[in-house]
């Protein structure tokens, strides 16, 4: 649990005044947001003291999985929402006395409300586009436009009209306003960055780029509430009583048996609304359990008028499948893709706990596949399938524990909806099939990757596997660090191998993966764990151009899938150490080799500002990869002839791994400590390991199953 969860535990337990932090930490932010949107200090004052007001009064809603700053933000924006119509010829102004800060001010706020509202939760509260977008009812892509044509037209208000761009190779202002963002192709970064080397003007416009930049940081930031405020806030609260725990063992519930057999006998005679509770009764009676009763309205929670209830659990070893509904009473709900429909940003919606309070851990996504359900369901004589979230079955499990759904987020409406389901693990049938299938492929008589099993289930499928060196080459490496004193690395090197495996069909349609949150690390000798569903897209060239629909379902998975591995990469020690001058240097002859890489030549050449001061240096390293069919990346390290590291910008060579012959193996910006533009006088490059990467070697398809078995079930 983290801090803030921990302060909010003892707001709830009863300490008012520990949200003082919580207000502390984040009501600047939220100030300046509301301050750029009114027409006063005082009104956007007020606007921010309702917020922290609506947030302690539902803090009680509050899940710990989730960020609380997500969750606060998240809060505010509704109340936020209100001042976006506003005449902004009644906008406040800032006590700016600086010509440049007052320009910039007014740029801002010429931006329509709307447009001006977006650009100010991007910029302050850092909302990614996808977030906001279902938060605010606008897609993600009217977002990045309008934040795009608002810094653009912010921009044009205040650039000096002294730029003068006259070459006649010069990009536009355009240009390089996207390049300075980051926002262009490969190939125009290429040749912006090639221009740039030769053209002081261009330079100069993207040093005026990072001066505005800094510039509305500053307006954007600018005024701030004191501690008054907080004391303001926590006046106008209650401290929360705390809850008195209710709980409920299993023996409470079978002493209660009788009460229940009573009440069973009045419900079905007398009140049929009770159906839900005399069904379990019922099953009671009938089977001497109430674990794992599917009727309508057992397992169901009502908050700010939705309903979630969940309708049903599959179990095996490998997978739980909890399927839910979520309604809205006398009214229906959008059409939205189940992402859209739950608690997607939530690490822990669903949680396994056993009687004594024990977690259990899992890991819960919703499979990708049903992203594409309506269209799916669009065929004739095509169900649509119902919404649910899959978990990753833990390997050891009591028989009887707690299925907890921890929703905080429902169609985009806040609130909580809490439901405890019991489990009875001891009863499951486990339909889970394994097959063991011993199988091996060769990478460059480096390393055998080891297919271990496949286990089979109806939600999806794992396979396991195992990566491991050839004893030659690991004794090879292993020699290698013995003579540099660098045993110590051996099993960082171990740790950085890895395998592009692929689940595909017969011909080679690729099995859409289940993707979990989070991934366990696995040591170098444990099994590696790939999970897949039962649907395939289209196959590796279709991908790439694109094409990433569902082609089909994968109707007996036993018989029917393949393993194919695309791609692998290495990691390699090398000892590569070279000390120059930190000063203008042409293009210099280098001799030696990097492990496969011989070495060509270098440069530094410096980049000045607008008055001649140089503000950085560009290093470029070349050489050629001697090993044919892999590509590599270096892993490189800059520091002054004392230890200390040099900080850099770029590292624009990666756009060169793929390309033979010579290219540049190092470029990179090398930038001053401070502002103070002060460099060392020498510069010691280090190389400390190289990745080595086979992306276009043909490997064979090894079947996920046992050939003999299916040629003697298809004899028969």
């Amino acid at each position: 649990m983290n801090e803030e969860s921990l302060e909010i535990k003892e707001i709830l337990a009863g300490s008012k005044d520990k949200y003082f932090q919580l207000i502390d930490r984040y009501k600047d932010k939220l100030f300046a947001v509301a301050y750029h949107m009114s027409a006063s200090e005082a009104e956007a004052e007020k606007i921010v003291e309702k917020g922290f007001i609506e947030v302690y009064q539902n803090l009680e809603k509050y899940d710990d999985s989730l960020f609380f700053s997500d969750w606060l933000y998240e809060r505010f924006i509704p109340i936020l929402c209100v001042k976006r119509d506003k005449d902004s010829t009644q906008q406040a102004k800032l006590p700016f006395h600086n010509p440049h800060y007052i320009e910039m001010e007014e740029a801002l706020h010429s931006l329509a409300s709307e447009a001006k509202f977006q650009f100010l939760l991007m910029k302050l509260l850092d909302f990614p586009t996808a977030k906001l977008s279902g938060l605010i009812g606008i897609s993600k892509e009217e977002i990045e436009e309008n934040y795009s044509n608002s810094l653009n037209q912010i921009r044009r208000s205040t650039l000096s009209n002294d730029i003068k761009l006259e070459g006649e190779e010069c990009h536009s202002e355009e240009e390089l306003s996207l390049y300075f963002d980051g926002k262009l192709s490969n190939e125009k970064l290429r040749k912006i960055e090639e221009h740039l080397e030769f053209c002081p003007d261009c330079r100069e416009v993207l040093h005026f780029l990072k001066q505005e930049e800094s510039t509305l940081e500053k307006v954007l930031e600018y005024p701030k509430l004191n501690e008054s405020f907080n004391d303001q806030v926590l006046r106008k609260l209650d401290p929360y009583v705390p809850a008195k725990p209710k709980h409920r063992t299993w023996k409470y519930q079978l002493s209660a048996v009788g009460i229940l057999g009573a009440i069973f006998l009045f419900s079905v005679v007398i009140l049929p609304t009770l159906k839900p509770l005399a069904s379990m009764v019922s099953t009671y009676m009938q089977h001497g359990t109430i674990y794992n009763v599917w009727t309508e309205g057992t397992y169901a929670v009502t908050d700010e008028e939705i309903t979630l209830e969940i309708t049903k659990v599959e179990i095996d070893s490998l997978y739980m499948a909890v399927y839910y509904e979520i309604s809205r009473e006398g009214e229906e709900l959008p059409k939205t893709f189940p992402v859209e429909d739950v608690d997607f940003y939530s690490s822990k919606p669903l949680r396994i706990v056993d009687e004594s309070g024990k977690q259990y851990p899992v890991d819960a996504t919703i499979p990708d596949h049903l992203r594409y359900a309506s269209s799916l369901a669009e065929e004739e004589g095509v169900e649509k399938e119902r919404p649910y979230y899959l978990l990753k079955m833990p390997d050891k499990l009591p028989d009887e524990f707690n299925l907890e759904i921890n929703f905080a987020r429902l169609q985009g409406q806040f609130g909580k909806w809490n439901i405890e389901i019991p489990i009875r693990y001891d009863k499951v049938e486990d339909t889970a099939v394994t097959v063991k299938l011993d199988k091996t492929l060769n990478i460059d008589d480096k390393a055998v990757v080891e297919i271990m099993d496949a286990t089979y289930s109806k939600n999806g499928s794992r396979l396991r596997y195992k990566i491991n060196h050839t004893d030659e080459e690991e004794a090879r490496l292993m020699k290698l660090l013995k003579e540099h004193d660098q045993e110590y690395r051996m099993e960082e090197i171990l740790q950085g191998r890895h395998v592009g495996l692929h689940v595909t069909t017969e011909e080679e349609h690729l099995v859409l993966p289940n993707y979990f949150h989070f991934m366990d690390p696995y040591g170098p000798n444990e099994p590696v764990e790939l999970y897949f569903s039962n649907y395939y897209i289209g196959n590796e060239e279709q991908i790439q151009m694109g094409r990433h629909q569902i082609e089909g379902q994968i109707e007996n998975p036993m018989e029917e899938l393949y393993i194919k591995m695309l791609g692998a990469s290495f990691q390699e020690p090398t000892f590569f150490s070279l000390e120059v001058p930190l000063e203008e240097t042409e293009t210099t002859p280098l001799e030696g080799t990097i492990n496969n890489y011989k070495l060509s030549d270098y440069s530094l050449t410096p980049v000045k500002d607008g008055e001649g001061n140089i503000t950085k240096y560009a290093l470029i390293i070349n050489g050629e990869n001697q090993q044919k069919g892999a590509s590599g990346d270096i892993g490189w390290e800059l520091s002054d002839q004392s230890g200390n590291y040099i900080p850099t910008e770029g590292w624009y060579h990666y756009e060169d791994m793929q390309k033979e012959g010579v290219k540049k193996l190092l470029h990179v910006d090398i930038v001053p400590h401070n502002t103070g533009n002060e460099f060392p006088e020498n510069l010691v490059i280090k190389a400390d390991y190289i990745y080595t990467h086979y992306n276009e070697k043909e490997w064979e398809k090894i079947p996920l199953f046992d050939e003999e078995e299916k040629n003697d079930s298809e004899s028969e």
